[in-house]
């Protein structure tokens, strides 16, 4: 009998836990939103050393870029200011679970690993492959000519590691942007590992592209998501997030904010371009907002 009342107790226990934790979490939320309005400012985290995406400008001391102005829309969207906070790859996950940022913008591929310590909103907003920038004179051809060579990488991209198992390359992770490209004009790497979207935003600068070429079929193509910290997951920021970027494809918000920066029209922002305005017997193939049944071309 004693036993009995033991178990019972135990089991009651741990309903209350969780019980305790859906309400710790949900109260959560509410703050963060809250803190935002209450702030009148919106803090978000977007890159500060790539060209095109965000962009530290020295002269005014402002980050300009694609992302910088997704970070405005939302800001406008919430009816609060906007403040910038430049973050390098190796820092962009610590920014969002530490709580520096309350959202982060910032090239971040959606990757198993990181749904693990941040929230990552769906749907996505980009995507992006891996790609080498390389000297002309270096000819490569393949993927399997890296194998024993001496690569520039960032710190805390993804694809690092699975360079170096896959190809056998001596992959140098620096610690941002601007110490890879000196490296790599400096002759210190054969190469450098980047997104592929970035490296064509490089090549329109003309001197870059009188001695380097994105020579590869890219790799590792992974669309990219807005993330925000872990116990947001859920929440009412991450609901709105997502239906805001699902009005930015439906909208071709996107694509308008390529054309204003200069960048080639990507093949993925088209088909998601398509897949939110198609209509099937007057209703909205992928819904008002994406939801669990939403069909797998929305997500």
């Amino acid at each position: 009998m004693n036993k009995c009342r033991i178990i019972i107790h135990k089991s009651t226990c741990l309903l209350l836990g969780l019980l305790l934790l859906g309400t710790c979490a949900r109260v959560a939320w509410a703050e963060a939103l809250d803190a935002i309005r209450a702030r009148g400012t919106l803090i978000v985290g977007v890159k500060k050393d790539v060209p095109l995406w965000g962009l530290l400008d020295p002269s005014s001391g402002q980050i300009k870029g694609l992302e910088p102005d997704l970070a405005q829309l939302l800001a406008d969207h919430l009816g609060v200011k906007l403040k910038l906070v430049g973050v390098l790859t190796s820092e962009r996950a610590d920014a969002v679970v530490s709580g520096k940022v309350d959202v982060l913008i910032a090239t971040l591929s959606d990757t198993p690993e990181r749904r693990q310590i941040m929230t990552l909103v769906q749907p996505h907003y980009y995507a992006s492959g891996v790609n080498l920038l390389a000297r002309k004179s270096e000819h490569f051809k393949e993927w399997t000519a890296l194998r024993n060579r001496r690569v520039c990488g960032r710190r805390g991209a993804f694809y690092n590691r699975l360079i170096t198992v896959t190809y056998g390359t001596d992959v140098i992770a620096l610690y941002g942007n601007d110490l890879s490209f000196a490296a790599l004009r400096d002759g210190r790497c054969s190469a450098l590992l980047h997104d592929d979207i970035a490296i064509v935003a490089i090549l329109q600068k003309p001197d870059w592209a009188r001695d380097f070429e994105m020579p590869l079929t890219s790799l590792y193509h992974v669309p990219w998501s807005i993330a925000l910290a872990p116990g947001e997951r859920g929440g009412q920021l991450e609901k709105i997030i997502s239906r805001l970027v699902t009005g930015w494809h439906r909208d071709a918000v996107l694509t308008k904010l390529e054309e204003k920066w200069g960048m080639p029209s990507a093949a993925y922002l088209k088909e998601k371009q398509i897949s939110w305005q198609r209509k099937e017997n007057g209703k909205w193939f992928c819904g008002d907002e994406l939801t669990d049944r939403s069909p797998l071309e929305c997500r």
